[in-house]
């Protein structure tokens, strides 16, 4: 699992560099995006889709992170296991995650329990 390409999508820049500094310690390779444009972007620029997606529910300009997860899922041609991460406490973000399968962690995420739950999800899709 160390050395799978994982994408994490948060439009706050020092939460996207400290999550990109960690998955790389814990031996992951990442793409680190803004915004569900920019994963875009990044993932065709890599070559190949991520074995995980990890993004923040609200980002810029209205949008969500499961809109960015499922814009990503079109594109790659094939499920992506993915998780959000958030501050929302909302039913509405918990609600959507949940009824789209995607797991939901609430910010702030210990290291652990999230280095955990990664685990878990590229074990689950063969990672």
């Amino acid at each position: 699992m160390p050395n799978d390409l994982i994408m994490v999508i948060d439009d706050e820049r020092s939460v996207l560099q400290a999550l990109h500094i960690l998955l790389e310690a814990w031996g992951f390779r990442v793409l680190a995006a803004e915004s569900e444009t920019d994963a875009i972007d990044r993932i065709a620029d890599a070559g190949e889709p991520p074995s995980l997606i990890l993004a923040d529910y609200r980002l810029r300009e209205g949008r969500t992170g499961l809109e960015a997860i499922q814009r990503i899922l079109e594109s790659a041609g094939h499920p992506i296991p993915s998780i959000i991460i958030t501050g929302d406490t909302s039913t509405e973000a918990l609600d959507e995650a949940r009824a789209r399968g995607v797991p939901v962690l609430q910010k702030p995420v210990m290291p652990p329990y999230l280095h955990s739950m990664v685990t878990q999800a590229l074990r689950q899709a063969g990672g």
